[in-house]
């Protein structure tokens, strides 16, 4: 049996090792006068041999960042306090989701001769922004979703991230979003399925029973109805046309075709049935206000915060912003289509990946791996309302004064029933063209049998085209 090296190539082992040394000598880890590994040592720890150690500590000596010393070894040389910088594109949302800026200032604490710069992407076309400025060398980490590490995915763009080793302390659902063949190229930091957040107090005042795990979502309009008639204001919102909260209805149904009699494929029953029930919820002004002009979540928290609804969808990020408030709000598993069906609900996973081309690929790796860390995730659990991906520190408890509802912990219960959008069968691409009809069809612009055949019709081209429906 021969001990072959890993799948990492001769030249990945190399930099590999030319670059953890060169960042621990910038950083500080190596201190000027301390002298480097054995070079027998170093071939064993970077699967080397004693020549290759040798060319890689060359080109440290060139760096006038080490000398040679016959017969002792290679010792640290003296270097101008210089810092090493990283480039971190992510999206502005994160100061809220799990305060990135606080999580920067920790690392900076722990790797003082480490800078992390944020760069703000586009949400709206942050895999294309993150692709090109990775492709010109401007990034060295982004911050990916599990929808846009699914689009990367599906447009061959995961060579642009380096893989990452798995780390068995974390969710293992929150760390499925980010496998691409088996191979892991990004940490999750934290996680959120879409739920029912509710205002208690509205509830009481209309003497209506809070949500529970046996709502359908007939239930949940026969509530709102009740709501609204006795609190005299809307009960129930969320962005129709996000693609965070049409996709839960697909995912309960699945999305099916069956075909017609006249040989035409077109929706099935359960498909078509999840269409209706949402068409009717957000078309229903007496209890879901009419679409607002914008297509963010900050209109749905807006509206909660107010008190001018009594329900919204939300993830547990949207709770950060009810964290310092007195307001007494809880949650529940989305309501189901059918009494009794087997909870099914959206997953949304956040993490950090390496740019495969960065110039200081030790240097972000370590800031990725701190992400993921317990030192990072604890003060996610203990400074937001939303989840760690690390395990052990996400069930902790926590000693924090935060507003954090009594059924925080109600998704350990749910992992089961937690899926991504790739559950759904079709490219991100083709739920977007989705989402435009889907708009269309609640805007009534169009009608519910123009909607089945134009959907059917797409399913039926990405089928052809090879992708999995």
């Amino acid at each position: 049996m021969t001990n072959k090296p890993g799948r990492h190539s001769f030249r990945e082992r190399l930099d590999y090792m030319i670059d953890k040394l060169r960042t621990d000598i910038l950083s500080g880890v190596l201190q000027a006068g301390a002298y480097l590994p054995a070079e027998s040592t170093l071939a064993k720890q970077f699967q080397l041999s004693n020549k290759s150690v040798r060319k890689g500590l060359d080109t440290l000596v060139q760096e006038s960042l080490i000398v040679k010393i016959d017969r002792v070894g290679s010792m640290v040389l003296d270097v101008a306090q210089e810092r090493i910088r990283i480039h971190f594109g992510c999206s502005a949302s994160l100061s809220q989701d799990f305060l990135i800026d606080e999580l920067i200032a920790a690392f900076h604490r722990q790797h003082p001769g480490i800078h992390v710069f944020p760069v703000t992407l586009n949400d709206f076309n942050h895999v294309h922004s993150a692709s090109e400025m990775i492709n010109n060398g401007m990034l060295d980490v982004i911050s990916l979703n599990s929808t846009q590490f699914q689009e990367m995915t599906e447009n061959g763009l995961t060579a642009l991230l380096d893989p990452l080793e798995p780390d068995a302390g974390l969710y293992p659902i929150a760390t499925e979003a980010f496998l691409a063949q088996g191979v892991m190229y990004a940490y999750p930091i934290s996680f959120s399925p879409v739920v029912l957040c509710y205002n208690r107090s509205h509830f009481r005042e209309a003497g209506v029973p809070e949500p529970d795990s046996y709502w359908t979502w007939d239930d949940l309009i026969e509530a709102a109805e009740t709501l609204s008639q006795r609190l005299g204001k809307h009960a129930v919102y969320f962005v129709p046309a996000s693609e965070n909260r049409y996709s839960v209805f697909l995912l309960q149904s699945g999305l099916h075709t069956v075909t017609d009699a006249t040989g035409r494929p077109t929706l099935s029953a359960d498909t078509a049935k999840s269409l209706s029930v949402y068409s009717g919820l957000v078309n229903n002004h007496r209890i879901f206000p009419k679409y607002l002009a914008g297509d963010h979540e900050d209109e749905t928290i807006s509206l909660f915060v107010n008190g001018q609804v009594s329900m919204v969808l939300a993830t547990y990020f949207n709770l950060n912003a009810f964290k310092n408030l007195a307001l007494d709000y809880d949650l529940a598993p989305l309501p189901t289509l059918k009494p009794r069906d087997p909870q099914r609900m959206l997953m949304i996973t956040i993490g950090a990946a390496v740019a495969a081309n960065s110039r200081q690929k030790e240097a972000a790796r370590q800031f990725v791996r701190f992400l993921a860390s317990e030192e990072a995730q604890s003060l996610i659990r203990e400074k937001t309302v939303s989840i760690p991906a690390r395990k052990l520190v996400a069930e902790s408890p926590a000693s924090s004064e935060l507003n954090r509802p009594s059924r925080y912990l109600m998704y350990r219960e749910l992992l089961p029933a937690f899926f991504y959008h790739s559950e759904l069968g079709l490219p991100i691409d083709a739920l977007r063209r989705f989402r435009k009809l889907l708009n269309a069809y609640w805007s009534e612009l169009i009608g519910e049998e123009e909607l089945h055949e134009e959907m059917s019709k797409l399913i039926q081209l990405e089928r052809q085209q090879g992708q999995p429906v």
